[in-house]
């Protein structure tokens, strides 16, 4: 009798020391869930600013635009009103992609339950992020990060047409594009390795808790 006593006990501190665990996993899983979807909102909220660039640039793109400069040589042509289109389409559609999958894994997230991203089988471990949750952020990421190049591209076209052609040797056009090119090669530099770096990490690695 004595034994089977210490054996309840013990299963019964077992079961109390689980639910203990699961409680403080499941306000942590909380916690990163309000985290993803904070983050999921200013990428989109982000996305939303770069299509009302894209829609100012297309206003550019009309026969009857004049570049400030008064040679015709430099004055934009019809092939590159038709790239400047092309670009501002295509950086649109990234944008699309990447604001659509954002918002359908806010769904998702939010109506997922945090207790199947535990492993009961194995409860000193647990992760973070699902491979395929892990993979639609990345598709969301990779996607914005395609139209923010598009849209630069789109922008440099915008810079010709308004100042005039780079093959002129203007300086002003030569040094707005030159500090966009810049600018926003650093800003995907630093954005870019730090996001898929991050999301790495958290679908393949797993937290572990202390002894109990």
């Amino acid at each position: 009798m004595t034994r089977n006593s210490m054996g309840e006990r013990a299963t019964t501190t077992q079961l109390l020391n689980d639910e203990d665990w699961m409680e403080k996993k499941l306000e942590e899983l909380e916690k990163f869930k309000e985290v993803q979807l904070r983050a999921l909102d200013d990428l989109v909220s982000v996305n939303s600013l770069f299509t009302i660039a894209i829609f100012l640039g297309l206003s550019f793109a009309s026969p009857t635009q004049q570049s400030l400069d008064n040679r015709p040589q430099c004055a934009p042509d019809v092939k590159m009103e038709k790239r400047l289109v092309v670009y501002e389409v295509v950086s649109f559609a990234c944008f699309l992609l990447s604001s659509l999958v954002a918002k359908s894994l806010k769904v998702f997230i939010s109506f997922d339950r945090n207790k199947n991203d535990l492993d009961i089988s194995n409860t000193h471990q647990y992760q973070v992020i699902k491979p395929s949750r892990g993979f639609m952020i990345l598709l969301s990421v990779l996607a914005s990060t395609v139209g923010v190049v598009f849209l630069t591209l789109s922008m440099v076209d915008v810079v010709q047409i308004k100042i005039g052609k780079m093959s002129c040797g203007i300086h002003e056009t030569q040094a707005a594009v030159i500090s966009l090119s810049t600018i926003v090669t650093l800003a995907l530099f630093i954005y870019l390795p730090s996001t898929v770096i991050t999301i790495s990490r958290c679908m393949y690695k797993s937290s572990r808790t202390g002894h109990r």
